[in-house]
């Protein structure tokens, strides 16, 4: 979940096509295609994805806390319907050791309800609701990512921060906060990858920019990437099996969304930025196999942040797959 309070552009539709740029030789799966998927009727501004080892997909909403689920070859179904404590499932995260779906539950778009904001589990074996985690007040969950051990890393979005659940403990506690992850808009730190065991990437939603965090360390260090340019509104990130970082660049104000390609993220100095799909609108959140097929969700969430087209809701959502390009180094 991360969007600007303001938007100006006008709403852009997603190209019928895409062209893919050419920074490696592809070796992807040849089960994996370029396609789109579009959700059932009623499942309004996707969000969070996550993908099991089977094949299963599941889809949470922006608006909704209902989570949809698909099975290889069978229809949509709804996984969990919701509840007074999952109002919203924005970024899914799938821990299948432990048979876990983790999602957001953020008070955003509330409609005038007043919520706390909330980190929630559920069972995947039964999609009954295994913990809801009530953050602390003035908190907001972003976005996602599991360590090995199952510990969860949350980017905490309106302070700027990183909140930690480590197994066994019932309650998050703040890693890391830093200015550098806060943003005027209210909408800082948000997407969150883990780039090794003791080094994770973080997006700033409302400046653009993208950070390293030593999170393993005693006393972590942040420290900004350097880009050539600002990334409009940087969302989910993920990272490809040859060691890229995949971001979603959102796009609120030019309304142009684009799928990101940042190779060897970890390396010093300027970074490279490569265009793998442009003219989406508001790709949100995002899962890849381990043989580089990318899943992506289009949210299409614009027209809410635009005054006077908040009743202009998209007819269709859709979700994305594509074959990264990876290197031969992978």
């Amino acid at each position: 979940m991360s969007y600007a309070v303001t938007a100006r552009a006008a709403l852009f539709t997603l190209a019928a096509a895409f062209t893919l740029s050419a920074p490696a030789q592809a070796a992807v799966s040849a089960d994996c295609t370029e396609s789109s998927m579009t959700l059932p009727p009623g499942a309004l501004y996707p969000n969070g994805i996550a993908r099991a080892a089977d094949g299963t997909l599941y889809v949470g909403l922006i608006t909704s806390g209902n989570v949809l689920r698909k099975r290889p070859g069978q229809a949509w179904e709804t996984f969990f319907p919701g509840a007074d404590t999952v109002f919203a499932s924005n970024a899914l995260r799938l821990d299948e050791r432990r048979g876990l779906l983790w999602g957001n539950s953020p008070d955003f778009l509330s409609g005038g309800k007043t919520r706390a904001n909330r980190i929630y589990a559920l069972n995947v074996a039964d999609g009954t609701l295994n913990r809801s985690l009530a953050l602390p007040a003035g908190e907001m969950g972003n976005d996602i990512v599991l360590g090995a051990d199952g510990t969860v890393y949350v980017t905490e979005t309106r302070g700027g921060g990183i909140l930690r659940l480590r197994p066994g403990e019932t309650a998050f506690s703040t890693l890391y906060r830093d200015p550098q992850l806060a943003a005027p808009s209210g909408l800082g730190a948000a997407g969150i990858v883990l780039l090794g065991d003791r080094l994770m990437a973080v997006a700033n939603f409302g400046t653009g920019k993208l950070y390293a965090l030593s999170y393993n360390d005693p006393k972590p260090q942040l420290t900004e990437m350097q880009l050539p340019r600002l990334i409009e509104n940087p969302d989910g990130m993920g990272l490809a099996p040859d060691g890229a970082l995949i971001v979603l660049e959102n796009g609120i104000q030019s309304g142009q969304g684009r799928i990101l390609r940042i190779p060897s993220p970890k390396a010093a100095g300027m970074h490279r930025i490569e265009i793998l799909r442009e003219g989406m609108e508001s790709p949100v959140n995002l899962t890849i196999t381990p043989q580089g097929c990318a899943f992506v969700s289009e949210s299409r969430i614009r027209h809410r942040l635009l005054p006077g087209h908040e009743t202009e809701v998209p007819d269709s959502f859709r979700l994305y797959q594509l074959p990264l390009p990876l290197t031969a180094a992978q």
